[in-house]
């Protein structure tokens, strides 16, 4: 299928691309290391805006509309800036870098995941002070959310799950069936499964459901390669959903991308390996597109010349997409 290749990378490493949560947007938003936020327009490959903050940039999100989002990161604030007037609002603080990010639309609260520790809720409207404030006990590495969980990856090995309508206490606090650590988690469309990303090339599909969980969850291998007789084990650094067809998207430091269907237990496709390693992935809201982040990793320390960034656009159709078979009952 057809890829574009979006012009004016980030400079460093891509931390996270986003495409807007509206049908028929390409406007797509991506953080990096080089502390910027970029807002591009997919379809017509144009740098819509760009916004400098202080230190390096974890993970970002759009808020209700396009045109504001929020970015955290090494500098342990919570910002809220806008494109349009290049206003910026803190709205909180951690007391270290703040890794994860999301923007919860059913209640319009923003939950924040941070290597201090904490998971925190906040309400965009009253600065500086949250509404939610969670100790795990473990540094936070991933997290997603859905209409009423938080799901959280920790340093721990642990899948923390709370109920946003009641965190005083986690619903499930669960060994992930991955041995290393983690890098990446998302829920699916459904919201009944989740999928999580490990440093030893697997993945675990996951049910939010503890007895369901039980019965039901197990783990596989990717992203691997052969040197020689000798298997090469990479990370995955990033997994996305596709939200009409609820097949997903992995990212490995392979530079691969495997599409799979979780149900099915089966490997749809993958792509050619791309120039370094892939750190992040996104569909559109309509699952027609997969945006790619080509970005190295580090995974072998400084390289020299380091490898190029590119953001890459991917048209997807619904016959690449669509599971093996439809999931029962």
């Amino acid at each position: 299928m057809a890829e574009v290749r979006l012009q004016h990378p980030p400079l460093d490493a891509i931390s996270q691309i986003r495409f807007a949560p509206i049908a028929g947007s390409g406007l797509l938003l991506v953080s990096s290391w080089d502390a910027h936020v970029r807002l591009y327009d997919a379809a017509s490959n144009r740098l819509m805006g760009m916004k400098k903050h202080n230190k390096a940039i974890l993970d970002c999100t759009f808020v209700q509309d396009t045109s504001r989002f929020l970015s955290v990161g090494l500098d342990a604030r919570l910002v809220a800036c806008d494109f349009q007037t290049g206003q910026e609002f803190v709205i909180g603080q951690h007391d270290a870098a703040i890794r994860c990010v999301e923007f919860h639309q059913p209640t319009m609260q923003v939950f924040t995941g941070s290597w201090d520790r904490t998971l925190r809720a906040w309400d965009p409207r009253q600065a500086q002070r949250p509404v939610q404030h969670v100790s795990l006990g473990t540094k936070i590495f991933c997290m997603d959310t859905c209409n009423d969980k938080v799901v959280v990856g920790g340093a721990d090995r642990n899948i923390h799950i709370y109920d946003i309508r009641n965190m005083d206490k986690p619903v499930d606090r669960r060994e992930c069936s991955l041995k290393h650590q983690l890098r990446s988690i998302k829920v699916s469309p459904d919201q009944t499964s989740y999928a999580a990303g490990s440093v030893e090339g697997r993945v675990a599909f996951e049910y939010i459901d503890a007895e369901e969980n039980i019965r039901s969850r197990y783990a596989f291998k990717c992203h691997r390669t052969k040197d020689g007789a000798e298997e090469v084990i990479h990370p995955v650094n990033a997994l996305a959903f596709n939200p009409k067809h609820g097949t997903f998207a992995t990212g490995g430091s392979d530079g691969v991308v495997c599409i799979w269907d979780g149900y099915a237990k089966k490997r749809l496709w993958k792509t050619d390996p791309f120039g370094t390693s892939i750190s992040a992935l996104s569909f559109s809201a309509d699952g027609s597109q997969m945006a790619i982040g080509v970005s190295y990793t580090f995974d072998d320390g400084e390289k020299y010349p380091c490898p190029t960034n590119e953001l890459i656009i991917r048209a997807v159709t619904d016959k690449e997409m669509e599971p093996k078979v439809q999931k029962s009952g």
